[in-house]
């Protein structure tokens, strides 16, 4: 495989998440450690192994890669969202256009970001660029917006300004990739879910919340601001006042191996 080079290089797309890089950097929880335990024995993130993790934000999956002693290279369109990441090899780029060889990865990964991708342009791409057997892995944590919780008092409080969000009450399990891993022609397509509990400050609540889609990547400053201040607001009544909140994720998992070499793309 080729390295590129240490620096972040440049691209022409600059996604809207961009607006969120601080709390990105700050406020995403990470990832849950049995999540490395499970990838780790379906044969991604074992030390040496040359992954690839594309919308890869500030590089929040890829630092436990890093600490098992993988080789990550961290691609993302977003240059703020990028410069945030720890892995030493960064490159500023598009899941549906990768600068990189063909069979140049013994893994890809995605985390929290499959949903924006082109269905049809992404997968290809990354067959393209795994080796031949090579395995993708598809990956989410999302918050569940349970009745009477938290996380669906707030979805309650987005809708208000964002009526259209059609992310609001998911269930944390993305059907769509295991679709879209079919259709590109990958192979042992495997799926597996768990569910974890989240601790948060009402800081770092509000803060996890200005990075949701709806939220700080799309809200005008104005609209933004004054959601802010309702969100605190509704963290200081009776019902949600507390130091610490236990909030519900689902983690889930979809993977795939590129076919054989004598399989054609």
């Amino acid at each position: 495989m080729t390295s590129p080079p240490a620096a972040i290089q440049s691209s022409t797309r600059t996604p809207r998440f961009a607006r969120s890089a601080v709390d990105y950097a700050a406020h995403r929880p990470a990832f849950a450690p049995r999540l490395f335990e499970k990838l780790r024995a379906i044969g991604v993130g074992s030390p040496g192994q040359r992954i690839l993790d594309i919308g890869a934000g500030t590089g929040l999956l890829g630092r436990g890669f890093l600490a098992a002693g993988a080789k990550v290279i961290e691609c993302e369109p977003s240059v703020d969202l990028l410069r945030m990441a720890e892995s030493p090899y960064r490159v500023a780029a598009a899941a549906e256009t990768l600068p990189f060889e063909d069979h140049s990865f013994e893994a890809v990964t995605a985390a929290q970001c499959w949903h924006w991708f082109d269905r049809v342009a992404a997968p290809r791409e990354i067959r393209r660029v795994l080796q031949p057997g090579g395995i993708i892995a598809i990956i989410y944590q999302t918050h569940l917006p349970l009745e009477n919780t938290l996380a669906h008092a707030t979805e309650e409080l987005i809708l208000k300004h964002r009526p259209r969000w059609r992310h609001a009450g998911a269930v944390g399990v993305n059907g769509q990739a295991l679709k879209d891993l079919q259709s590109a022609g990958f192979v042992e397509i495997e799926s597996f879910t768990f569910d974890v509990l989240i601790s948060f400050t009402p800081i770092a609540w509000r803060g996890y919340v200005r990075t949701w889609s709806a939220v700080g990547p799309s809200m005008s400053a104005d609209m933004l601001v004054r959601f802010d201040d309702e969100l605190a607001e509704l963290l200081a009544t009776s019902r949600w006042a507390a130091s610490e909140h236990f909030v519900p994720h689902r983690v889930f998992v979809a993977s795939a191996r590129s076919p054989s070499a004598h399989r054609s793309l």
